[in-house]
């Protein structure tokens, strides 16, 4: 582990805009403009910003005047959830509250299936619902 880890692991997976200003040591203004012209990456579904550390990371160090040892990897923030997700694995992905997951699939900001009283997440849906909502279209390629 690098010191580097180290740093990065005092924070959550889901990034607070609180986290990011520390981060990036720019007042939550700066931030809020940031992430609005997609300079951050993100993703903003309803009237939440959700910023994933692993992207936030990975789009320093492409940003770096320090050259890379190697070429950054694409990173998948739902790679270690299974093709059927819970709101439980979106209350952890997103770092969210159950009351709001619960929303969010109520009023279909998430894709979400209603069966048997309980709510499934396909992963493939998410993953095309968080593409919608990326502040990064622009810039994404397929």
């Amino acid at each position: 582990m690098t010191d580097d880890d180290t740093y990065w692991d005092a924070f959550p997976n889901a990034l607070s805009t609180t986290d990011l200003s520390r981060i990036l040591s720019v007042g939550r203004p700066g931030i809020f403009t940031r992430l609005t012209n997609g300079v951050i990456p993100a993703y903003r579904l309803e009237r939440s910003w959700i910023i994933f550390k692993p992207e936030v990371r990975a789009w320093l160090d492409a940003n770096s005047n320090r050259p890379q040892p190697q070429p950054a990897e694409p990173v998948d923030v739902l790679a270690v959830y299974a093709e059927e997700m819970s709101h439980r694995d979106l209350m952890e992905l997103f770092d969210k509250s159950k009351p709001t997951i619960y929303r969010w699939m109520e009023l279909g900001v998430i894709p979400a299936f209603h069966v048997g009283g309980r709510w499934l997440v396909r992963k493939s849906q998410l993953r095309q619902a968080l593409r919608e909502a990326s502040n990064q279209r622009d810039n994404q390629h397929g």
